[in-house]
């Protein structure tokens, strides 16, 4: 099929039926691939009382079969179309991703239709996935990576927050969880308000409009409200929880952060780079792991969200050298704050960034990835097309001043879990 003439930096946005938000991207020049994502307002924030952890279920339960084919019979035809079909739950929402050839787009959109619309819910499908959450639930209890994350969450983040759990609940809530509650969940929170589908590849707005109104008809008209959010007030301190028979200690120092519609976002994901979000060009790697060797694992994240963020540093070490580890994860946050970057070191990673979404751009799967990002957070469509011009317009006073509203170390919670024996 011809390829719509357009760039994949620039993205279009139209209604489709029952208020479901449309957005359209070109495909990177010389693919032939389409990538169409359904985002619902079906995280883990939106789980029923008593039924944490429905939310990952559902989403679990997104490729074990829709419409009238079983989990054997759609991963059959999938195949025959040389397609993939993958979930993604977190905290604020759930997504669908299908991705395969562009010629039979119409038929991709009609599997993720179906699967939107017409899930299947077969007690075979719905036990496998209650066991991977138990399992998840034993490592969340036993793996110093998971305990680790799982306590910084509770530290951050008070009872009621929708950022303070993991999404996969208890033994008692799974066991509270059927086929029913799922599809009740799934009606609810999978609708038109709140809700987007976003397409990559040769695919005209126009006729995805008229695709999309066909097989996404019946979707309901009305959506969740959005949940309670209290704020978050972290009291500094060091957490430790011993877990002998480990191999290794986990380290967090964490913070809460900025959201992403916050101004100072740009500046505040180039400092976070900088320190450790990109791997061996960071602070973090050179000094803990590099040139000291103290670390299996050295990186920092900043996860900027619709309703606020966090951000972490995460280090992995042996068990006599933690205590080494963790001053130097603040001296380094800290060093962001109150000296300026050198300009040759912004000027490296402000241009390794900005390659980053030129390196995105030669598949349609990581381009999609831009175009789901920018439609989630409602950024304008020419976001990405303008990401050089605004990194490059940032100063290293603009960057340190960010640093210290996202990542000052000063009110951080510090987390270390392993075989760290008692206090």
């Amino acid at each position: 099929m011809g390829e719509p003439a357009g760039d994949p930096l620039e993205l279009e946005y139209a209604h489709g039926p029952s208020d479901l938000r449309l957005v359209r991207q070109p495909g990177p020049p010389g693919t032939h691939s389409v990538a169409a994502t359904f985002v619902a307002p079906a995280g883990w924030a939106y789980d029923p009382p008593r039924g944490e952890a429905t939310a990952r279920l559902a989403g679990l339960l997104a490729t074990s079969g829709a419409g009238g084919r079983d989990r054997r019979a759609l991963a059959r035809y999938l195949d025959r179309l040389g397609a993939s079909l993958s979930p993604r739950v977190d905290p604020e929402s759930a997504e669908v991703t299908i991705w395969g050839p562009a010629a039979p787009w119409e038929a991709l959109l009609g599997i993720l239709a179906d699967v939107v619309l017409r899930p299947r819910f077969g007690p075979d499908d719905l036990a496998r996935v209650r066991r991977q959450l138990l399992e998840r639930q034993l490592q969340d209890g036993a793996q110093p990576g998971h305990r680790a994350e799982r306590e910084m969450l509770a530290a951050l983040f008070p009872s009621g927050h929708p950022y303070r759990s993991t999404g996969v609940g208890d033994r008692a809530s799974l066991a509270r969880i059927g086929a029913a509650s799922i599809g009740r969940f799934r009606r609810a929170h999978f609708a038109g308000p709140g809700c987007m589908l976003v397409v990559t590849g040769p695919v005209p707005l126009d006729r995805l409009r008229r695709v999309a109104g066909r097989l996404f008809a019946e979707l309901p008209s009305t959506g969740p409200a959005p949940p309670a959010v209290p704020t978050p007030r972290p009291a500094p301190r060091e957490i430790r929880i011993d877990l002998p028979g480990t191999a290794q200690v986990e380290v967090r120092l964490a913070r809460v952060s900025i959201a992403r519609a916050d101004p100072t976002y740009p500046a505040a994901y180039l400092a976070n780079e900088i320190l450790g979000g990109s791997s061996m060009l960071s602070r973090l790697y050179a000094r803990v792991r590099g040139r000291d060797g103290l670390a299996y694992h050295a990186s920092s994240q900043l996860e900027s969200m619709r309703w606020g963020g966090y951000w972490e540093a995460r280090v992995g070490t042996g068990p006599d050298r933690w205590r080494r580890v963790v001053p130097m994860l603040r001296e380094e946050a800290g060093r962001l704050v109150h000296r300026p970057v050198p300009s040759a070191e912004l000027a490296t990673m402000r241009e390794s960034r900005i390659g980053a979404v030129r390196l995105a751009l030669e598949s349609t799967a990581e381009a999609h990835e831009l175009a789901v990002d920018a439609a989630y957070h409602g950024l304008a469509p020419d976001y990405w097309r303008r990401w050089p011009e605004v990194l490059r317009g940032l100063a290293a006073e603009d960057v340190r001043r960010a640093a210290e509203a996202a990542i000052d170390p000063t009110d951080a919670v510090t987390v270390v879990v392993g075989p760290v024996g008692r206090r």
